[in-house]
């Protein structure tokens, strides 16, 4: 109960700012979240800065998913090293909170392999409360099989200027959240043929 509280209070506080702009940057630095980043391209229209994706991957024989809990991987110099330990865990919470509640329209989230089973799991890689930057990786697995079917690294930034160190300076970093999570999504529900299918906003 305590967990939904605090990320219920978190959400009040996002919609009700009402201006957080964010948009995507133009690069991205990576961590080690990922095995192989030379599978990683520039990413098209409507997808992440850099991404993979399997190209014989059938994705209509996946109706679950394993959302693996967020983890975060600091990039060097990021901010993320100087947050307190309650923090980092808060910001872990609401973006797993967010692509659970937005994977869930579509698919049956579930905690056990199988064949018709996706794994998904991001890492939190960078946040800057004072321009509302963040970044994260990306990565969906045959849960079963442990093939990699996508992969992601991407950053967006907005234009905050509430003094730093504050919880209303992670407003823009909570929304580039939701925008991952309604990509996500989108992406899927394309993918599969689902629809409708709404793009992020």
């Amino acid at each position: 109960m305590f967990f939904f509280n605090r990320i219920a209070l978190s959400i009040f506080i996002v919609l009700n700012a009402g201006c957080a702009k964010v948009h995507q940057a133009e690069s991205v630095v990576t961590s080690d979240f990922l095995d192989d980043y030379s599978l990683l391209k520039k990413g098209s229209q409507n997808d992440a800065l850099l991404s993979y994706w399997n190209s014989g991957t059938d994705w209509t024989t996946y109706k679950k998913i394993i959302v693996a809990p967020v983890i975060i991987r600091k990039v060097p110099d990021s901010e993320l090293n100087e947050l307190p330990h309650a923090e980092n865990y808060r910001l872990k919470e609401l973006f797993e909170y967010r692509i659970r509640e937005a994977l869930k329209k579509d698919h049956k989230l579930v905690t056990k392999p199988g064949s018709d089973t996706l794994r998904v799991q991001f890492a939190i890689t960078d946040a800057e409360s004072a321009i509302g930057k963040a970044s994260v990786e990306g990565k969906i697995t045959d849960s079963r099989t442990g093939e990699l079917l996508m992969a992601s690294a991407d950053c967006r930034a907005g234009s905050n200027k509430i003094l730093p160190n504050t919880f209303h300076s992670w407003e823009d970093i909570e929304q580039s959240y939701q925008y991952w999570a309604a990509q996500l999504s989108y992406q899927l529900c394309e993918k599969q043929g689902h629809y409708p299918c709404h793009k992020p906003e």
